[in-house]
C-alpha cells in the first residue's frame, strides 16, 4: 500500500534523523515513555529497553520490505549498545531505562515487567535477523559466529556457517553449504556507520578491507549497501571478508543542544562508555 509506505518512511526518517540517540536508543521521555520534540535528546532519559526491542523489530521489517542494508546497520547498532548494553555479563539483570548519563544499578525485576520478557524474546530472534531471504538469494545482515539452516533458497536448503570474533575483530568467514549445487546470490552487508544524519564520525570508515571467495579476491557490485555475489554454489564454498575497524570520534548535529561540546567514541558498532 503506497499510502502506508509513505507514512512509514516519514516515521522512520523522523526517528532516525531527529530523535535517535548515538547508542541506537529512542524515546527521550518527555511524553511519559515516548518521544519529545525534534532534536530533544537529553542525557538523563530515557531509552527504555523495550523501545530498543521495538526499534529493532521496526528496522528488521523495513529491511524485509526494501532489502536495504541501512536498516540492518541500524538494528545492529541498537542491538549491541542500547539492548545488550542494558544487560549484565550473565544476562540475568537489566536496565529498564538506558540514559546516556546513568548511575543506576541493573535489576532482575521491575514493577513494570515488560522488559523481563521482551529482552530475551528479542535476543532469541538473532538467527532471524542474521539472514534474510529474497530475490533468489540470502542476505547476510549480521556477523555472528553461528551455524544456521536457511530454507528454500533457489529450491534448496542452505547451511550457513559463520566464523568470526566480530565485533572485536573485523574478519569474517561464511561457509555456504547448499544441499544441492544451485545458482543463487549471497548479499554481504557492507557496513555504513553514518546512516543517521544526526552524527558525524572521523575518520570515515567505509566499504570492506577485502572480500574473496575460495581464496580468490573479487570486486563485486554494491547494491543497496550489499556486496552482490552470484555464482553456482557448492558445499564448502567459503566467503572471506574484513570489515574496517577503527576508533571513531563522533560529534552531533548542533541542534542537539544536550550534546554541545561533547564527543562519543565508537569502535565498529560499539559505542564506548567513558
Amino acid at each position: 500500500d503506497v499510502d502506508y509506505q509513505s507514512s512509514v518512511m516519514s516515521l522512520w526518517d523522523n526517528i532516525v534523523n531527529k530523535k535517535y540517540y548515538v547508542t541506537g536508543g529512542v524515546g527521550s521521555g518527555e511524553t511519559s515513555e515516548g518521544f519529545g520534540p525534534d532534536y530533544s535528546l537529553r542525557h538523563n532519559a530515557y531509552c527504555e529497553s523495550c523501545s530498543s526491542c521495538g526499534l529493532i523489530f521496526f528496522q528488521y521489517k523495513m529491511n524485509l520490505a526494501y532489502h536495504d542494508a541501512k536498516y540492518a546497520d541500524l538494528y545492529e547498532e541498537t542491538m549491541y549498545n542500547a539492548l545488550l548494553g542494558s544487560l549484565d555479563m550473565e544476562g540475568r539483570n537489566f536496565y529498564y531505562q538506558n540514559p546516556l548519563t546513568s548511575a543506576h544499578e541493573r535489576n532482575s525485576w521491575h514493577v513494570c515487567p515488560c522488559c523481563v520478557g521482551n529482552i530475551p524474546r528479542t535476543l532469541l530472534m538473532g538467527p532471524t535477523w542474521t539472514y534474510v531471504t529474497g530475490n533468489d538469494g540470502i542476505y547476510v545482515n549480521l556477523y555472528i559466529g553461528s551455524t544456521i539452516n536457511v530454507e528454500n533458497v533457489a529450491g534448496t536448503d542452505v547451511e550457513m556457517v559463520q566464523e568470526t570474533d566480530y565485533p572485536w575483530d573485523g574478519k569474517v568467514s561464511v561457509i555456504v553449504n547448499p544441499e544441492e549445487s544451485k545458482e543463487f546470490t549471497v548479499y554481504i552487508r557492507v557496513p555504513d556507520r553514518h546512516t543517521s544524519v544526526l552524527y558525524k564520525a572521523v575518520p570515515e570508515v567505509n566499504g570492506l578491507v577485502s572480500l574473496s571467495v575460495n581464496g580468490e579476491e573479487i570486486s563485486p557490485e554494491i547494491e543497496h549497501g550489499y556486496a552482490v555475489i552470484n555464482r553456482q554454489w557448492e558445499k564448502g564454498d567459503k566467503i572471506s571478508f574484513e570489515v574496517p575497524m577503527e576508533v571513531q570520534v563522533i560529534t552531533s548535529d548542533d541542534r542537539v543542544s544536550a550534546n554541545k561540546g561533547l564527543i562519543a567514541l565508537r569502535y565498529g558498532p560499539l559505542v564506548f562508555s567513558v
